[in-house]
């Protein structure tokens, strides 16, 4: 089975609701699942919203109709093909951001973990800004 990168800004809502989901429907196996994807992550996407951001982790996020069995099976699956996918999209670079990295600090405490201080291997978390 081949694994598509996504297309358009409407798969990549596609992936997010299925993120959104997984934290909402609080079934331990795709909450702790979605948790470990944010705890792990170091590239992400921050969407404003009403009480602050949400962010989602790109390697998750660039694969076309993306699911937990998905992402598991897919042993390709790497950050340095789907990040310029994710900014070819948006049309945002992506960039270290002090204030968006305060926010998924604050994002990551509401959803009941302490994050990391930095992203995997130790490198600065970075964001695309999507309002």
């Amino acid at each position: 089975m081949s694994i598509e990168l996504i297309r358009n800004y409407q798969e990549l809502k596609v992936n997010m609701k299925t993120i959104d989901n997984y934290l909402r429907s609080k079934k331990d196996s795709e909450y702790t699942y979605a948790i470990n994807l944010l705890k792990k992550g170091t590239c992400f996407i921050a969407v404003k919203a009403d009480s602050g951001y949400r962010f989602y982790p790109s390697r998750f996020m660039g694969y076309k109709n993306n699911t937990m069995e998905q992402h598991d099976s897919n042993i390709s699956k790497n950050g340095t093909v789907t990040n310029p996918q994710i900014t070819f999209i948006l049309g945002e670079k992506l960039i270290k951001n002090a204030e968006l990295n305060n926010e998924y600090m604050k994002y990551c405490e509401i959803l009941g973990f302490e994050p990391r201080e930095k992203g995997s291997f130790g490198v600065e978390r970075k964001f695309w800004v999507v309002d």
